[in-house]
This record gives structure tokens, sequence and C-alpha cells, in this order.
């Protein structure tokens, strides 16, 4: 799992970490998996749940106690609305699972290309080049 991360949202500034036991506790409130609420959130049909849950359970995993952080949240609410937390909720979420390119665990084979080439000796539609250029 990743290292926890700055968010700055609503209720301030603080690391947000979601470990797996927090992802598994997120589908059992919402009772759908972590990739289902990520949609919901993204498409505007979240539950009330789906957008506290991630936010609360993130400020814990970043370190907060959870008497803080249900604190946090529901000072959060007093200013700003489920919809715009949604949107935090959603980010939280996206950054603990889905990896970035530069972001993939783990490291290339040996001799892995990263990037396919092509051969010297082929134009790009592929034929090989025989006999002199064409002027």
């Amino acid at each position: 799992m990743r290292q926890a991360e700055e968010i700055t949202w609503a209720g301030g500034e603080h690391p947000f970490r979601l470990d797996i036991g927090a992802l598994r506790t997120i589908e059992q409130r919402s009772d759908a998996g972590v990739s289902v609420v990520l949609l919901r959130l993204l498409g505007q049909q979240w539950k009330a749940d789906d957008v506290l849950t991630p936010i609360r359970l993130g400020l814990v995993g970043g370190g907060m106690s959870e008497r803080e952080a249900r604190s946090t949240v529901e000072k959060a609410l007093d200013t700003t609305s489920l919809f715009a937390l949604s949107l935090t909720a959603a980010e939280i979420l996206r950054r603990f699972i889905m990896f970035d390119g530069d972001d993939q665990p783990g490291e290339a084979q040996a001799g892995e290309a990263i990037s396919p080439t092509r051969s010297r000796t082929a134009e790009p539609a592929g034929q090989p080049i025989s006999g002199p250029e064409p002027r």
C-alpha cells in the first residue's frame, strides 16, 4: 500500500491513507466494492456513507485518532456541502486504489523494453527499405 499523502480539503490540510483494512471497511459500510463506490462518487450517485467513510478512514490512516477524525469531518460538514466533500472522497479513493503510470509497484524485468521500438531498416509503414532513397 501507498504511504500517506497530504490533501488540502474543506477540513484543512491533512495526511490521508487507506490501507486494505480501511478499503474493506468502506466496502462493508457501502455494501459495494471500492471501485463501485468511486464510480458512484464520480457519477454523483453516492450515499452519505460513500462520502464520509473514505474521508474519516483516510484521516485515521494518515495518523489522526478516530475521535479527532470524526470531529474533523463533522466540522467540515458544518461549512461544506456533502457534494463538495464527495469530490474529496473520490480523490482519496482514487489515490489509494489507482496507481499512476510512474507509480507502479515493482520494477521492470531485466531486458524489458519500456517503449516499443521500430527497426532502423523499416519505413513507417513497416516495409523494409530497399534501394536508394527517393529524391
